[in-house]
């Protein structure tokens, strides 16, 4: 790179200040030459980094329209950039592509861009081809508040401090392994529990169902579509008239929700269905115990595969 150290700096403040126009991407990527001096290698061992703003479409395979990963690929015909899915089937377009393409390997595998969730408190910059990947288990992805009247958005722990202080319903911690006895106004229809271990976000959803009242809970998190990271348990237990203990139980894996379209609707999912005798009054004390569920202990061990994956084309946004 020319132009000297002090005009890349003012290049990219002038970057930084504009967002990305439609179909271009700003990238951090580390500038490999050599350049600023001794007073900044003092200053920092790290590469030097530049933001750069290009068309989106340069960091994308030109068969399926996903981004870029080495290795990459491009035939001589055209120049035609391809995936390494791609450029054994790139001949019934124009030739094969066979030529492994060392520098792009190079660029994309260090071109970064901001996490989509950094109005969410996100700071960090990931490789652009693996931003997806990031983006679906990035914990600042915003969940919704449940109360149909508030359009507040926010990342778990902006969301917590929310319910404290603006419909002041504070969370109640809970261990996990270990049961718990809340007591819970009906009418109010939700409730936020915390896990003390990890700050995991919990929401208790309460609604009649007939004669009875419906009791659910789900895991406030962003990938609703997700396996499952808790199990939970749910009881109510009261004395009867006749000196006779009535309990009603449930145990099943908790479910993840954004929240969205708001809380879970009363019979939606797993839940349990609570007597109108088991309450006092407005009150339902309900037993929780919520387990993390552990992964079975030969899949952290299992290697992962090096041979590339198929991928499923899509179109560019």
């Amino acid at each position: 790179m020319e132009g000297g150290q002090s005009s890349g700096k003012r290049a990219s403040a002038e970057e930084v200040k504009s967002e990305p126009e439609e179909g271009e991407v700003l990238m951090m990527m580390q500038d490999g030459g050599e350049g600023g001096g001794a007073s900044v290698a003092a200053e920092s061992m790290a590469p030097a980094q530049i933001d750069v703003r290009m068309d989106l479409t340069l960091l994308h395979c030109q068969g399926c329209l996903l981004p870029l990963k080495p290795p990459v690929f491009k035939c001589e015909a055209a120049g035609h950039v391809v995936c390494y899915h791609c450029r054994a089937v790139h001949s019934t377009i124009c030739s094969r592509a066979s030529t492994h393409c060392g520098e792009l390997d190079a660029v994309v595998g260090a071109a970064k861009v901001p996490c989509a969730y950094r109005a969410f408190g996100c700071e960090r910059h990931v490789v652009y081809h693996e931003a997806a990947d990031h983006q679906r288990a990035c914990h600042c992805a915003p969940c919704s508040c449940p109360d149909p009247a508030c359009g507040f958005a926010g990342n778990r722990a902006a969301l917590l401090d929310h319910f404290a202080a603006v419909h002041r319903r504070p969370a109640a911690t809970v261990r996990y392994g270990r049961a718990r006895d809340l007591g819970l106004s009906v009418s109010r229809r939700w409730h936020a529990l915390v896990g003390e271990e990890d700050g995991s976000a919990f929401l208790v959803s309460l609604g009649p169902l007939g004669a009875a009242t419906a009791v659910s809970l789900v895991c406030v998190r962003p990938d609703g579509e997700a396996a499952p990271q808790f199990w939970c348990k749910l009881s109510v237990e009261r004395l009867g008239g006749d000196n006779r203990d009535r309990l009603v139980l449930m145990a099943s894996a908790v479910s993840s929700s954004a929240l969205s379209t708001g809380a879970p609707a009363p019979g939606q999912g797993m839940f349990l269905a609570v007597p109108q005798e088991l309450l006092s009054g407005d009150t339902l004390t309900l037993t929780v115990r919520i387990d993390m569920i552990r992964p079975a202990a030969g899949a952290a061990a299992a290697p992962k595969s090096t041979t590339p994956q198929p991928r499923t084309a899509r179109r560019m946004q």
